[in-house]
Order: structure tokens, then C-alpha cells, then sequence
């Protein structure tokens, strides 16, 4: 028996068993960044996403892995996709060259992928989605273990 966790193929969620919640692909969501492990916000029609920019606030979730698709596949806009909502370890995607260690704080990045949270304004720096479980350091994307945990960030003040 492993004694940590080992990254499984073809699906996102790692450990755990947290709330998913079936939402359609938006029309403002760009299919080929619709990808399994990907961080979503709300796209303009209630019950539709797209892929989360940089230092979002109001994530929805991160897409789930659909039984008929590899992790691989993307989602088209219009099709139905499982969004990860709740607590769990993911699979996930890093932005390339980010400098991770295990326990630092994650935000969004472009395209729905995640970077290390950056000193700065309280507001700024988008919603804390969770802490890195291993570290990291590639000038590539990387698949990386997440304790997907979102918070929601205060408002900065006016």
C-alpha cells in the first residue's frame, strides 16, 4: 500500500467525496480550455460556466472527468460537463513556471489553471481555492495534488 497518494489516470478527484453539481458548457467559455481539472466561473446564463481567468472571484468549481471522455478531451460549448464543487484532493493544473511548495495558498491563473496566491491587496488577488499538497517548480504546465478548499476573500475596502 502507497503511503501517499498516488495521481490516478483519467480522472480529477483524487480523494474525497465532495458535492458535484451538473452545469452546461457557456457560450463564452472557450471549448479547448474546457478541460477536466480546470477551475470554472459563472458564464452569463444561470447554470452555465467557463473557464476561470486570472485572480477570479466567484468560482464555481473545477471540472470533473465525464464517464465517455478522456482527461484529455475538452468540453464544447452546449454540452454538459460535472463541476466539482465541493471539499477534496484534485488533480489539477498548474500554471506553468510557478514556484510551489506544499501548503502554499492557490488562486486562479488563465484559462482556468492555478498559481501560487501573491502578496498584495486584500481584494486583489482573487478567491483562495485551496493549498498545494506537493511542490513544484517546471517551466511547464503541471498536474499537481490541490486540497481544494475555495474561500471566499473579503472585498477589498473602497
Amino acid at each position: 500500500m502507497p503511503q501517499w497518494i498516488t495521481k490516478p489516470a483519467n480522472q480529477a478527484v483524487v480523494a474525497g467525496d465532495p458535492l458535484k453539481v451538473e452545469y452546461e458548457i457557456g457560450a463564452n467559455a472557450t471549448a479547448a480550455k474546457m478541460l477536466p481539472g480546470r477551475v470554472v466561473i459563472h458564464d452569463d446564463v444561470d447554470g452555465t460556466v467557463k473557464e476561470a481567468g486570472a485572480k477570479a472571484h466567484g468560482v464555481v468549481g473545477f471540472l470533473d472527468v465525464a464517464p465517455d471522455k478522456l482527461e484529455a478531451d475538452h468540453y464544447a460549448v452546449g454540452e454538459q460537463a460535472m463541476v466539482v464543487k465541493g471539499r477534496c484532493i484534485a488533480k489539477l493544473t498548474l500554471l506553468a513556471a510557478e514556484n510551489v511548495a506544499r501548503g502554499d495558498r492557490l488562486v486562479t491563473a488563465a484559462d482556468g489553471k492555478l498559481a501560487k496566491l501573491a502578496v498584495g491587496a486584500m481584494g486583489g488577488q482573487g478567491s483562495v481555492v485551496g493549498t498545494a499538497e506537493e511542490s513544484s517548480n517546471v517551466t511547464v504546465d503541471a498536474e499537481i495534488l490541490v486540497d481544494w478548499n475555495p474561500a471566499h476573500e473579503p472585498a477589498a475596502a473602497a
